[in-house]
């Protein structure tokens, strides 16, 4: 059982007490933003911070002892994007805390937008998805730095068990056959099988990783709860979750049956498999595989993909790429292309030192992010900041985090009728909606699905609503 009294487990063997629930949490419990191991709508969004690394902000020195205007801004305005002695370029915006003190610093995110940030889009009781579509990311500015805002949904948790059992070997065959048959336009990237971008590899870290982060508790000897911004110097060592807790969600999680086609009549299956057999003529079928053995009917290549500048969003894609066996070692999101203590230039240029102090001598330096593409700095923030050339973007800035900002992974389509609303944010109430926000590698498809007849949509929409979850 999940403690949502704030109490926590009583004190582990080194005698700590823990403190439950918190105190940065999102939630009570999995099934607030899970209900039956589905999705939930934009109430329950996570809402990201990211730092933009082309800001002047990152071109001021500080000293030895990591003091400056630097670090004073950024614990001034949000403490959460410093970790120790480190500055993340990402953190999330928690909803809610069970200590004093985090509301004033999560509505001073607001002081720094243009006209400020609507209720609807910011606050969980009022958020609506006609607000996210009009802006899904927002851009504000505090101080010699510019920061943006943006959100990701709950995803269904259906069929996890059998997308954990699918080889890697397998998707990377995938992405080779996609590369031969489109002649290049299609090119899915191995990542991790979990997470909206692929960022986590294993289900047994993706429940982790949920229970420190959406539910603040302590995972022994695994994760850690996130640290509260309005007391640094508040710690809890204690477990709140013990690994034998975790893994049993762990199994329940994977036990959660893949949705199953419902009956349908005669009439249904018919314009099922019509609609079907529209899905492939058009192209959705290239990246939303039906089959990826033992997860039949998922309906996803589980690949990295990117889908344009629509669906661009500032917390970019993990650099890294698994290529070879399931047995691959996890690697950390930039870790094998970027150096802890480099960064890219404010302009774009080539990643370099920062004019303070190596790690070792320094207690305050950045993480890791990959290039930006150079760009102007804009006169009031926005995002992104201009087009990126399609063709640089594929050549020299392949692995820039301006590419990496439009990769996503392909989301299962089993279930998909229960699943509302769609995409990463949840910006979409329809699937049409949906298709509709879809570009880079599925701009094609995108466009032959809006050439089809009104009719044969309609078929098309028709075969997508026959995927439904077990429970209806």
């Amino acid at each position: 059982m999940i403690p949502a009294d704030g109490l926590g487990y009583p004190a582990d063997g080194l005698g700590y007490p823990a403190d439950g629930l918190g105190p940065m949490h999102n939630a009570v419990s999995c099934a607030a933003c899970h209900p039956g191991g589905g999705a939930s709508g934009v109430n329950h969004n996570v809402t990201w911070i990211t730092l933009d690394p082309r800001s002047p902000f990152f071109d001021q020195p500080t000293d030895r002892r990591g003091r400056g205007a630097s670090r004073n801004s950024v614990m001034d305005f949000f403490p959460a994007l410093v970790s120790g002695h480190t500055l993340s370029f990402n953190a999330l915006v928690h909803d809610r805390s069970t200590r004093p003190g985090y509301e004033g610093i999560r509505q001073r995110l607001s002081v720094g937008v243009p006209n400020g940030l609507p209720p609807e889009w910011f606050s969980p009781e009022d958020r609506t998805v006609d607000a996210i579509a009009r802006q899904p990311v927002v851009a504000g500015r505090y101080g010699a730095f510019d920061y943006f805002l943006s959100q990701r949904n709950s995803p269904p948790l259906h069929g996890m068990g059998e997308i954990e059992r699918i080889s890697i070997n397998r998707l990377n065959a995938i992405s080779l056959s996609q590369i031969r048959s489109s002649g290049g336009t299609i090119s899915g990237r191995v990542a991790g099988k979990y997470g909206w971008r692929g960022q986590v590899n294993t289900l047994s870290d993706f429940v982790a990783g949920a229970c420190a982060t959406e539910l603040g508790l302590n995972v022994a000897g695994i994760a850690r709860q996130a640290a509260d911004p309005a007391d640094p110097h508040y710690q809890s060592l204690a477990s709140d979750i013990s690994t034998l807790q975790v893994a049993d969600l762990t199994s329940y999680v994977a036990g959660l049956p893949a949705p199953s086609k419902r009956l349908l009549s005669l009439e249904e299956r018919k314009r099922a498999r019509r609609g079907e057999q529209l899905f492939h003529s058009v192209g959705c079928a290239a990246c939303h595989v039906a089959d990826l053995p033992p997860a039949r009917g998922i309906f996803s290549d589980l690949l990295l993909h990117d889908m344009g500048p629509e669906l661009q969003d500032p917390f970019p894609a993990p650099a890294h790429q698994r290529i070879s066996t399931d047995s691959a070692a996890p690697a950390s999101p930039y870790q094998n292309r970027y150096r802890r203590g480099e960064r890219s230039s404010s302009r774009g240029g080539p990643p370099h030192r920062r004019r303070s102090a190596p790690r070792v001598a320094s207690p305050f330096v950045p993480d890791a992010t990959p290039q930006a593409t150079a760009m102007g700095y804009p006169q009031q923030p926005r995002f992104p900041h201009d087009p990126v050339n399609q063709v640089g973007l594929e050549g020299q800035h392949q692995f820039s985090s301006d590419a990496l900002q439009r990769e996503w992974k392909t989301p299962p389509l089993w279930g998909v009728a229960d699943s509302a609303p769609y995409l990463h944010d949840g910006r979409a109430e329809t699937l049409t909606d949906a298709v509709r926000w879809h570009g880079g590698e599925a701009d094609e498809s995108k466009r032959n699905f809006f050439r089809l007849k009104e009719d044969q949509q309609e078929l098309l929409l028709a075969f997508l609503a026959s995927l439904r979850t077990s429970l209806n």
